[in-house]
């Protein structure tokens, strides 16, 4: 396919590119990148629990350089080393480690609530989306560095795992910044008892080296408040434009979590990331050579209407599958449980407090890497009260 995977053309309209890429084949090559593309569900699900052919090892970017930066760090690690460093991760992230951290979660939730019930309307990224990412969790990574800082750095990073196109290279200072940040790092550095510290302890233990244990804050950093952010101002709007959505779940709370994930299918954050290929394999009649770079598109198997009927509906009613928004198989975000609780928690918080809420006109993000919304101009409405919010 002659198609620039991640020009601007792609990302103003991803949903038409993705058909594109379902409808050419299992596989396609993209010449322009010196990659195959795979986006349709079944294949993209086969591939991401086959984590010895498509590596994760050589980098997950669709560029050398980012590739080489991102050794050491989790998401950029096959067999023991990957195990090794998600263990030490899940012990923060985790579902265990989540049960201190409910409470707190739900009670900045009633807060930010209740702070936009009372405005005139707010904008559902800034206001609404990042309150719990840079109130909770930019204050649990553990680094003395701005919140501000963290979301420049995440945001730069996700854009440098794209080609070494012009948005990657605008980002590429900021990426760099972060790299060289986690470099000079040491435990003097981090605040005690943040996430941060707990990799250190895990060096101090001989669970990981030191370089290692630097490198991987970086996995705190980079992957915590923007997908979080991307989803919960996708659910957000959601909400507001979807029929009855927003009046069945005041009505059946119990509803709200298969919310949040048909909510994470539909917007997918993330579009996708890259592996290697190992040993030549087949997907589906298309050979893909060993040492190949192919490109799973998470986003576009979560339209695959090969799995998903209607894919681009919100069904609150569509039969349980596994959807690829936070990837699967052993490379499965492990802030997976973190993004959940903090989008439920929002929900709840506004079943009693919210009648209904408004969105205008969106802007989108143009990153090489993520996808979603930068504004969102919205209101919460009180009973009795209708119209939309200003653009």
């Amino acid at each position: 396919m002659d198609l620039d995977l991640y020009g601007d053309a792609a990302l103003r309209d991803p949903a038409a590119t993705y058909v594109a890429v379902r409808d050419a084949g299992p596989a396609v090559w993209l010449p322009r990148h010196a990659l195959f593309a795979i986006g349709r569900y079944a294949d993209v699900r086969a591939a991401l629990k086959d984590a010895e052919t498509f590596t994760s090892g050589h980098g997950v970017a669709a560029n050398p350089l980012a590739n080489r930066l991102g050794r050491r760090t989790t998401i950029s690690a096959d067999g023991a080393a990957h195990a090794t460093r998600r263990g030490v991760l899940l012990r923060s992230v985790g579902a265990r480690a989540l049960g201190d951290l409910d409470e707190q979660v739900h009670r900045e939730a009633a807060a930010v609530v209740a702070e936009l019930r009372r405005a005139e309307g707010f904008d559902g990224v800034r206001d609404f989306a990042s309150a719990l990412p840079l109130r909770v969790v930019a204050d649990l990574v553990g680094v003395r560095v701005p919140r501000e800082q963290l979301l420049t750095w995440g945001r730069a990073t996700f854009d440098g795992l794209g080609p070494a196109n012009r948005r990657g290279m605008r980002a590429a200072l900021a990426a760099l910044d972060l790299w060289r940040y986690s470099r000079r790092l040491r435990r003097r550095m981090v605040v005690p008892g943040g996430w941060a510290e707990t990799v250190f302890d895990a060096a101090d233990a001989g669970e990981i080296t030191q370089l290692e244990a630097r490198t991987m804050v970086i996995d705190f950093v980079a992957p915590s408040l923007d997908t979080t952010i991307l989803a919960s101002a996708a659910l957000l709007r959601h909400l507001a434009t979807v029929d009855g959505l927003w009046a069945r779940l005041r009505a059946e709370p119990d509803r709200i979590p298969a919310a949040v994930v048909e909510s994470v299918r539909l917007s997918s954050p993330i579009r996708g990331f890259t592996r290697r290929i190992a040993r030549t394999t087949v997907v589906d009649g298309v050979t893909l050579p060993a040492g190949s770079r192919v490109a799973l598109l998470f986003a576009a198997a979560n339209l695959d209407e090969r799995q998903f009927p209607d894919p681009e509906r919100f069904d609150l009613d569509r039969r349980p599958a596994a959807n690829l928004g936070w990837g699967n198989g052993p490379h499965t975000c492990v802030g997976i449980h973190l993004a959940k609780l903090e989008m439920r928690a929002l929900l709840q918080a506004m079943v009693p407090a919210v009648a209904a809420v408004a969105t205008g006109e969106p802007r989108l993000l143009r990153n090489n890497t993520l996808q979603g919304l930068v504004r969102l101009p919205a209101r919460f409405l009180a009973e009795g009260v209708s119209g939309a919010a200003g653009r």
